[in-house]
């Protein structure tokens, strides 16, 4: 008799366990704004790709590894950085965005970041004519720089570091906003009289596209080791499982899948430099 009864308890407890096991999987939104920014977040032939949506993608796989989770994930595109910007700060709860932005003390204040997942380093770029300022002083700057074009993107990180050389150098200083870094390189390339601060990895993609272009580094201007983060409005819905994904363990930049995005989408020229350990 006991036997039975030990027997059945046994066999509910399995029925139990597999009901639970067959549980769906709970779904969510995530709702992805990016900046077309190469190689970041682009489009090629019809596919978005790029090393923030390959990583995005790694946190859509966990989701449902590690939390049972399937996510549905809407990407909006956006080719105007302060627009993209803009439109994340405002975004509802489930959104999350793309836009290889820098973390900075005044943008903390306004919206909130995973951990970093890049660094990076601004370059003041121009015209391989124009001569290298190697120990910068107001007369030097001056003299160089006095009578070019001077040029930033909107809301980007680059402007402030044009607005430092211009109260420590060149008070005279004109800063032209543009919307993308291509086109600052564009105008460096066309006119030789323009300069403007790039990220090192834009540098590096466009000439690798422009080869024949003479574009040179001001190293004396480099800003050096910023962090990039994914971005979210406050109160975002995501922060908690994506901070979890980048910092569980080792951290994601510690594994081989992070190692392997990099190296998909960069050259051995910034790799190094640039990559988490």
């Amino acid at each position: 008799m006991n036997r039975k009864i030990t027997f059945l308890f046994c066999l509910m407890a399995l029925v139990g366990t597999l009901k639970l096991s067959a549980q769906p999987s709970q779904t969510d939104t995530l709702n992805v704004n990016y900046y077309d920014n190469f190689p970041y977040a682009y489009m090629e032939n019809g596919v978005l790709k790029g090393i923030e949506v390959d990583i995005i993608k790694k946190y859509v796989e966990w989701l449902k590894l590690q939390k049972d989770i399937v996510a549905v994930v809407n990407y909006k595109g956006y080719k105007e950085f302060s627009e993209f910007y803009n439109a994340v700060k405002k975004g509802g709860p489930r959104t999350i965005g793309l836009g290889s932005v820098t973390i900075t003390e005044d943008r903390i204040k306004e919206v909130a970041f995973s951990p970093a997942y890049l660094r990076n380093i601004a370059v003041l770029i121009t015209s391989g004519s124009v001569p290298s300022i190697k120990n910068p002083t107001a007369e030097e700057v001056g003299k160089v720089f006095g009578s070019m074009n001077a040029l930033a993107v909107n809301e980007s990180s680059h402007l402030k570091y044009m607005n430092t050389i211009k109260s420590s150098y060149l008070p005279s200083m004109q800063i032209n906003g543009t919307e993308t870094q291509n086109a600052i390189l564009d105008k460096i390339a066309a006119d030789g009289k323009s300069y403007g601060y790039i990220d090192i990895v834009a540098f590096w993609a466009y000439i690798k596209k422009n080869k024949k272009t003479y574009l040179k580094i001001q190293k004396a201007f480099n800003q050096p080791y910023e962090d990039l983060g994914f971005v979210l409005p406050f109160g975002a819905s995501h922060f908690s499982s994506l901070n979890e994904f980048f910092e569980n363990g080792f951290g994601f930049t510690s594994t081989k899948a992070y190692h392997e995005i990099l190296q998909k989408y960069l050259g051995y020229e910034v790799l190094e430099t640039l990559e988490l350990k």
